[in-house]
């Protein structure tokens, strides 16, 4: 009777239980849809730990109170938990399970399951939740794809700052030491090559004309010795005439035509016209000459200077003494010509010695300052890597976020949405009915053991049900010794239940015969 009310009871208990439904839907992680070879992704690293990371910002506290709002979830349970508690239970009620690829061992999909006790809120509940995934891994892609073109970026402008700065070192170096770089190593040599061929040239010129001046100014002495002995020749034939620097010998009228007389005559004969001209004018002159002397003895000194005035008009050039002047005044122009060139020629040699003696220092300070340069060069080289290294990464991030933002990169999709459940998957009634009868079956044994081992009786074969199959029987036993009396209660008691369940046992046996 026990055994009936407390199998009755459990499976009136067990229909009374609320049903638990459970929808699940599948998720595929989708790859990349362009080669990598093409397009490297930004966001990297493992399905499993994004996935982590994604249930973390989905399972925020907000967004869970949005969900128990908006599907009215948990009524019942609202009465009496707190906001914390009923976090918790739908942190519980909410499951994924990943599911991995045979071959790889890589995420393939996973799946999210909810429970509840209405169908249709659990299968809206989870397509919400799956939906929440796929936006939220599209939306964390972007944003870490942003993310790393905007760290890029203010990488590429500080790495762009210090590239122009070493820019500006190395053209500030190069405009300091302009004619004195290594690059200009060869420029310089070849420089200090001619400079050293034009000394020597300018040197050479410096020789010819010292030597030219030498040689005109031995020229110069010769033609004044030259000029100072015409001149004294020319007083010695004169004989009282004077012969000026000039080369101009004062004589009478007379002596003077009869010079040129007798030049005419040695040319022509004594008809020719102007050899009689002359004639008469050396006799005119010499009447006037005999005058004058005649008067100067008469007047005095006023006589002597008429007289003089007239051996003015009477000068006669010599022709070799002109010759030789004019060859001195030459021979002196060409010296000071020569001096002039050479002092020309003297300023010059100083600057071409000044220009290879400053072509020579910069050849030998060429090491430290290409050591300098050198130093300068692998920083800008450094900072010009870098900036070109960053550039491309830039590039490629900016690119690879073009990609995110058309869904052309690795993302969620569902392929299974979840279905309104047909069955309940909590509580399992059969199960517990079963549990429940058996738990009343022992506790009605228990009880009834209690019982008769309380009156010392023991059930008779006469209280079974009708067709009971008897499989033994005990014959009465004198307790003649005390001691015996456990071990006969523990045979009775093993008797007592197994009859029962064999007798349960053919009755069922019988009814499905």
């Amino acid at each position: 009777m026990i055994w009936v009310v407390l199998s009755a009871l459990s499976i009136v208990g067990v229909r009374l239980l609320p049903p638990v439904y459970r929808a699940e839907a599948v998720v595929l992680v989708d790859s990349q849809k362009i080669p990598e070879n093409f397009v490297s992704p930004t966001v990297s690293g493992d399905v499993t730990g994004r996935l982590a990371l994604i249930s973390q910002s989905i399972m925020t506290s907000s967004r869970l109170l949005n969900i128990i709002d908006t599907f009215h979830l948990y009524r019942n349970e609202r009465k009496h938990l707190t906001q914390e508690a009923l976090l918790q239970k739908m942190h519980e009620d909410i499951s994924v399970n990943f599911e991995k690829s045979w071959t790889g061992g890589q995420v393939q999909a996973f799946r999210l399951a909810y429970e509840g006790q209405d169908a249709k809120t659990v299968a809206e509940v989870t397509n919400r939740l799956a939906g929440l995934y796929v936006e939220e891994n599209a939306r964390t892609r972007e944003d870490q794809s942003e993310d790393t073109v905007d760290f890029l970026r203010r990488q590429l402008q500080q790495a762009r700052e210090s590239l122009d700065e070493q820019e500006q070192k190395v053209a500030k170096f190069k405009e300091e030491h302009n004619g004195s770089l290594p690059e200009q190593q060869s420029s310089l040599l070849g420089t200090l090559s001619s400079l050293s061929v034009e000394l020597q040239g300018v040197q050479a010129s410096i020789d010819r004309a010292q030597e030219n001046e030498l040689s005109l100014k031995a020229a110069l002495s010769a033609a004044e010795s030259s000029a100072t002995s015409l001149k004294a020749s020319l007083q010695q034939e004169a004989k009282g005439s004077m012969v000026t620097d000039s080369g101009l010998v004062l004589k009478p009228k007379s002596e003077a035509l009869d010079d040129q007389l007798r030049a005419l005559r040695l040319r022509y004969t004594p008809d020719y016209p102007e050899v009689q001209t002359l004639e008469r004018q050396r006799t005119e002159a010499k009447r006037e000459e005999s005058e004058q002397s005649i008067a100067a003895e008469s007047d005095g000194p006023a006589s002597a200077g008429r007289a003089a005035a007239t051996d003015k008009a009477s000068t006669i050039v010599s022709p070799e003494l002109i010759q030789t002047k004019e060859r001195i005044t030459t021979i002196g122009v060409q010296l000071e010509v020569v001096k002039h060139q050479r002092d020309s020629l003297e300023k010059q040699r100083a600057q071409l010695v000044a220009a290879i003696a400053d072509c020579q220092a910069r050849i030998n300070t060429l090491p430290l300052t290409e050591q300098k340069m050198v130093a300068l060069k692998r920083n800008y080289e450094e900072s010009a890597n870098n900036y070109n290294s960053l550039l491309q990464k830039k590039l490629a991030a900016g690119v690879a976020t073009d990609m995110e933002r058309s869904q052309k990169s690795e993302r969620f999709t569902v392929i299974d949405p979840a279905r309104i459940p047909q069955t309940p998957v909590k509580p399992k009634r059969p199960l517990l009915a079963i549990a429940g009868s058996l738990a009343g079956l022992a506790i009605g044994l228990v009880i009834g053991f209690w019982l008769e081992l309380r009156k010392h009786t023991f059930l008779g074969e006469w209280e079974l049900p009708p067709g009971t199959a008897i499989l033994g029987r005990v014959p009465p036993i004198s307790m003649a010794d005390s001691q015996l009396t456990p071990v006969v209660n523990v045979s009775a008691i093993a008797f007592a239940c197994v009859a029962p369940i064999h007798a349960l046992l053919s009755a069922w046996v019988s009814n499905k015969a």
